[in-house]
């Protein structure tokens, strides 16, 4: 009977160190290697942080439904309407959404608006729109005249022409009549004196 308890004794001991390694390594090891890790980072200069621009972080800020500018498409008889920071359907409701993962001056600035059924309608002569026209984008960062370049329908879940592009550009979409799986967009390439834009 001293030997099986002996025995017993000796396994419940080994159980309780394997369980308490087990517990170390699954829960305090990771913690313990973190600090380490974060004593071993050295601290460079700020020459990389003042290289950020000032226009970049203050992009960074601007808050969900702020207003941030106005679009004037003269083609369309589209005047001075407001942009704000979301393409919900509150938002959208009301003004021109900017879509959030789009850029705010530089790159490719995505921007959406109803057509119809809404006071927010401001893109219901979008259809009209030809190759060629010019669309102003007013904004704290200054205004940027662009010329149309695309006009085409894509599907509704074609996100692709809202990426981030080296050149800057202005990309509107809305709705589709009578298509609910489809979108027109229209993109438009920033005005520069003398470039031949398709016309």
């Amino acid at each position: 009977m001293k030997k099986e308890n002996k025995f017993i004794i000796a396994v419940v001991i080994i159980a309780i160190i394997a369980l308490t390694g087990v517990i170390f390594f699954t829960y305090k090891y990771p913690i313990y290697k973190a600090n380490k890790d974060a004593e071993s980072i050295e601290v460079g200069d700020n020459e990389e942080l003042e290289a950020t621009s000032l226009e970049n972080i203050e992009q960074d800020i601007i808050h969900y439904d702020d207003e941030i500018g106005t679009l004037t498409i003269p083609d369309i008889l589209l005047d001075n309407a407001p942009i704000r920071e979301s393409v919900e359907l509150t938002t959208l409701s009301e003004t021109i959404g900017h879509f959030p993962s789009t850029s705010i001056y530089e790159g490719n600035v995505g921007l959406a608006s109803h057509n119809s059924g809404s006071n927010g309608d401001f893109f219901k002569n979008l259809k009209n729109i030809k190759i060629g026209s010019e669309i102003y984008y007013q904004t704290n960062y200054g205004t940027k005249r662009y010329v149309v370049t695309t006009k085409k329908i894509i599907n509704d879940e074609d996100w692709s022409y809202l990426g981030a592009t080296e050149d800057n550009r202005i990309t509107l979409i809305t709705c589709v009549a009578g298509q609910k799986d489809k979108r027109l967009c229209v993109q438009a390439i920033e005005s520069i004196d003398g470039m031949n834009y398709g016309q």
